[in-house]
């Protein structure tokens, strides 16, 4: 009889300190070179059920602190998970109870995880937003995975990447596209990147309820990333 209200009290308290403490265990780590450069913002992580960014900034993190890679101008701000709990619950949602709240429509709405990027935000040139699509942009209407979505990036830059990515892909609905969509989605890292005047891109592999294995999304976000670090001379 008492089984049922036991169960529901105990999942609304663990619920009720996630909720609160979540946001707590989001690690931010800078890595400055101390010369002029550009600086460069990288996130993953915003929604929990998209991992392989998440592991891709994860290990990029742990090479630099181990010295194997170096900044050589500028600076790299890296945040691999901004959203833990959704992230241990494979959860899009920063809560799975109550309201489902997603960080990526929270900016500029007060709320505590999305208060700590809105502070990085102003002193980096560049933001790569890492997440990830259910589909694939050349073959599922509604689906943007397998594509990068830019502001103020050089075309040249999209072009190589574009070209590096898809260069040992052999079936065509599985290329990687520029996605030009102009939908702005309100209260979105991209559309703060935009008032801001930030250069901006949006990296989305294919890779939600692993449709790919992890390690070719790593491997992909790796590319792009590699590309952009090296071609803006930061490693």
């Amino acid at each position: 009889m008492y089984k049922p209200i036991i169960i529901f009290l105990l999942s609304f308290i663990i619920g009720c300190i996630l909720f609160f403490s979540c946001h707590r265990s989001i690690d931010i780590k800078t890595f400055d070179s101390g010369k002029p450069g550009i600086n460069i913002l990288l996130l993953a992580g915003t929604h929990g059920n998209e991992p392989a960014g998440s592991h891709t900034l994860l290990r990029l993190q742990n090479l630099l602190l181990k010295g194997v890679y170096k900044i050589k101008s500028g600076k790299v701000t890296i945040v691999h998970n901004i959203n833990p709990c959704g992230y241990y619950f494979d959860n899009r949602y920063y809560s799975v109870l109550g309201n489902k709240l997603d960080i990526n429509r929270m900016y500029k709405k007060k709320f505590v995880i999305n208060n700590k990027i809105e502070k990085l935000v102003p002193d980096h040139n560049l933001i790569l937003d890492f997440h990830e699509g259910w589909g694939y942009i050349g073959k599922n209407e509604g689906s943007i995975g397998s594509s990068i979505t830019t502001l103020n990036i050089p075309f040249r830059h999209e072009y190589n990447i574009l070209k590096l990515l898809n260069k040992n892909i052999r079936h065509v609905e599985k290329k990687w596209y520029k996605n030009d969509i102009k939908i702005e989605v309100s209260n979105s890292l991209r559309e703060l990147a935009m008032k801001n005047k930030k250069k901006y891109m949006l990296i989305e592999t294919t890779g939600q309820n692993n449709v790919q294995p992890l390690h070719v999304r790593m491997k992909q976000n790796n590319i792009i990333l590699n590309y952009i670090l090296k071609v803006y001379g930061v490693i």
